[in-house]
């Protein structure tokens, strides 16, 4: 393998792995919030592609059409905590995660009552064409999704780190008795928690539809979004980001040494290798108990 095939597969890699960050990330928000794992997660990001599908329908240019796909994203999130998961909060784990996974079973299957099995795309935002870089051939709508990950995975930091709200998710994710206590509003920070989740899936929606095109499988990702989050720590927003470029890196690597059958093999070879060697991924760790 030549230098110049390296770096292509890893621009590639980064990309896939990219999403897969996008995704985990969305995953990984809520869950260290609420302690509620979504599995509708991967239907947010069919609807983002949907929401960008119709709005580019009406004419409106890419750039008016992010934004808006984005707060979709985030109506959507809000009002299904609203209305479904503040309801059942209080149920047990397993109840929740079921009710997860049939709303992402509803918003699937209302999708294709309309659209059916239909393959659609939206124009590609860059209007450039691929080009070559010291014999690398650079593809713009990849590394558009590289550096749209990037520049929200530096807002995110932003967010937990400086912003009031951002500290208040901090503290309900450690304990929401004590933030309630502090005098924190719980039920908007878990609230606000699943919108920013799900417009995070709605903008991997738009970013991912140029690349392999809009259908109702596009929510299928969860999966691999699910092994990125354990490998970099299902408590890590850090450990998210990190797992999923580490997962589209091995996923284009394999796939180029061994074919497109281990490709989509090895990265649960490496879950349960994980799971068995290191549980709580590269940057999770294990929960204090006191005694």
């Amino acid at each position: 393998m030549t230098i110049a095939i390296a770096l292509q597969l890893l621009i590639s890699g980064l990309s896939v792995g990219s999403i897969y960050a996008l995704v985990a990330l969305a995953l990984v928000i809520p869950f260290k919030a609420s302690g509620i794992l979504n599995f509708a997660q991967g239907e947010f990001v069919t609807v983002g592609a949907y929401s960008a599908l119709i709005l580019s329908a009406f004419g409106l240019p890419y750039w008016v059409v992010l934004p808006c796909t984005i707060f979709v994203g985030l109506l959507t999130g809000l009002l299904i905590e609203r209305t479904i998961i503040r309801r059942i909060m209080d149920a047990p784990e397993f109840t929740l995660v079921i009710a997860t996974f049939a709303v992402g079973l509803i918003i699937k299957s209302a999708i294709r009552l309309y659209w059916q099995d239909n393959l659609f795309t939206i124009d590609n935002p860059i209007p450039f064409k691929t080009f070559k870089l010291s014999g690398v051939v650079l593809n713009p709508q990849y590394l558009w999704v590289i550096g749209c990950t990037t520049a929200l995975v530096c807002c995110i930091a932003w967010f937990f780190k400086f912003s009031p709200m951002g500290k208040a998710m901090r503290a309900v994710s450690q304990s929401q008795e004590g933030a309630r206590l502090m005098g924190i509003n719980v039920e908007g920070i878990l609230m606000a928690s699943w919108g920013i989740s799900t417009a995070i899936g709605a903008l991997g929606g738009i970013l991912l539809a140029p690349i392999i095109g809009i259908n109702p499988e596009i929510g299928g990702l969860i999966l691999k979004a699910l092994v990125a989050a354990v490998i970099g720590g299902f408590t890590s927003l850090p450990g998210a980001f990190v797992g999923g470029l580490l997962l589209g890196l091995l996923e284009t690597y394999s796939g180029a040494f061994f074919g497109s059958t281990l490709k989509n093999l090895i990265p649960f070879v490496v879950l349960v290798v994980f799971l068995l060697v290191k549980p709580y991924g590269l940057f999770g760790k294990a929960p204090l108990v006191r005694i």
